[in-house]
């Protein structure tokens, strides 16, 4: 069942091609950097027993990924190499389209990226402002991150970082809510 769930995944992971359009939400989060299931640890000397502890507070030992959705639940969420301004942009700037509305936190990153899509930028600090006009704010995108890494860690009871890429796909197919056969044909190419 393993091999066949990751089968369909795999295939699913490289299509990351989603337009967003309108008034679209991002942000970034970060997981513990998982050799779950691994015979040989390669990053670690020793073993995280049941999780561990990570320090949250620095981004060692943890891998970033960004989640952007617009309001017609299209949705792209890929695996960063770093969190920086570059990364995020290369992975983001060319699925977004001209004159749509970027709702973000209140990181400098996606004000760079605002300009070079031509898009109108709504920066959502934590804290001050929750919501902007009653419609700009990101708890959609706060919430899919939530049900994702609720799911992740309760129901799949965690992942190896190597197959993150996978159940990225698996939560993207969830939330577009395509009937099976769809989520088949989508697999097969």
């Amino acid at each position: 069942a393993f091999l066949w769930r990751h089968r369909f995944l795999s295939a699913q992971a490289g299509k990351n091609h989603d337009k967003l359009s309108g008034i679209i939400e991002v942000d970034e989060f970060f997981l513990a950097y998982s050799e779950k299931g691994s015979n040989t640890l390669i990053n670690r000397d020793k073993p995280r027993k049941r999780g561990g502890n990570i320090d949250k507070r620095t981004k060692d030992g943890q891998v970033a990924v960004l989640l952007s959705l617009d309001r017609s639940n299209h949705m792209i969420n890929p695996i960063l190499s770093a969190d920086t301004t570059a990364e995020i942009a290369a992975n983001l700037t060319g699925n977004i389209t001209e004159n749509s509305v970027l709702c973000s936190d209140g990181s400098w990153s996606y004000v760079t990226i605002a300009k070079q899509t031509n898009c109108d930028h709504k920066r959502l600090i934590n804290g001050k402002v929750r919501v902007i006009d009653k419609v700009y704010h990101i708890q959609t995108v706060n919430g899919a991150i939530a049900h994702f890494k609720g799911w992740v860690n309760g129901k799949m009871k965690g992942v190896a970082t190597k197959y993150l890429s996978n159940y990225l796909a698996w939560f993207r197919e969830s939330n577009a809510k395509l009937n099976k056969q769809e989520i088949l044909v989508a697999a097969y190419g």
